[in-house]
């Protein structure tokens, strides 16, 4: 709900599509096109990834194709609005995607990030367990300036910056059986050793939790146009 909210104003009602690039398995392609009965189209490297989106059946509206954030397989102006979820650390080139992103979305559309930047960590929770990784993720995941300095390259300014609360488990007991499992690439960069400790102390911290008050995170949603 409250990304709904949150993207609801820069979803406006039009006949292009909004570009969901780094579309995974279609999970926010399929939320978008569900909230905001707008056309979709997602672009995804990895052919794995597509076939789970397809078998899916995701929402009507929605396409799905093989591409790259620096060679998007869409032409010119062809889309109102690009949505970037958790990708940026993934693409080796953060200015030629954003130059692709001038390319194929139509005058003053705009750009919706959403990630967790190397310099605004405070928000994310798991974070507080894991110092190694927390260290790790602050030179690893992108900053706000060195996202905004790419795309100034190409022509993009920031219109905003807030965070956005997600829900991202039920409790502390709940966020503890989602991080043992490793699948963070953050936790998987670091020792051990380092992984134990940390899983013992969130570990500790669950089980010394009174309250079933659901953890929740701050995400950042940053616009460019």
């Amino acid at each position: 709900d409250a990304w709904r909210v949150a993207l609801g104003p820069h979803l406006r009602d039009s006949s292009l599509p909004v570009l969901d690039l780094g579309s995974g398995t279609g999970l926010w392609s399929d939320a978008l096109a569900r909230w905001f009965a707008v056309p979709i189209v997602g672009v995804e490297p990895s052919h794995a990834m597509r076939q789970q989106a397809v078998r899916k059946g995701l929402a009507p509206g929605v396409a799905i194709s093989g591409g790259t954030a620096e060679h998007i397989p869409l032409k010119a102006g062809s889309c109102h609005c690009a949505w970037l979820s958790t990708v940026l650390h993934h693409i080796p080139d953060v200015r030629a995607c954003a130059r692709e992103l001038r390319r194929v979305l139509s005058p003053h559309s705009p750009v919706l990030v959403r990630n967790s930047f190397g310099d605004r960590l405070e928000g994310i929770h798991w974070l507080r367990y894991f110092p190694a990784a927390q260290r790790l993720a602050a030179r690893r995941w992108p900053s706000v300036e060195a996202t905004a300095r790419e795309f100034r390259q190409e022509g993009f300014e920031v219109e905003s910056l807030h965070g956005v609360s997600e829900v991202v488990a039920d409790d502390l007991g709940s966020l503890y059986d989602r991080v043992r499992v490793r699948a963070s690439s953050t936790l998987t960069l670091i020792g051990d050793d380092e992984f134990g400790a940390g899983l013992q102390r969130l570990r500790e911290a669950a089980g010394h939790e009174q309250s079933t008050e659901r953890v929740v995170d701050q995400r950042d949603l940053l616009v460019l146009r």
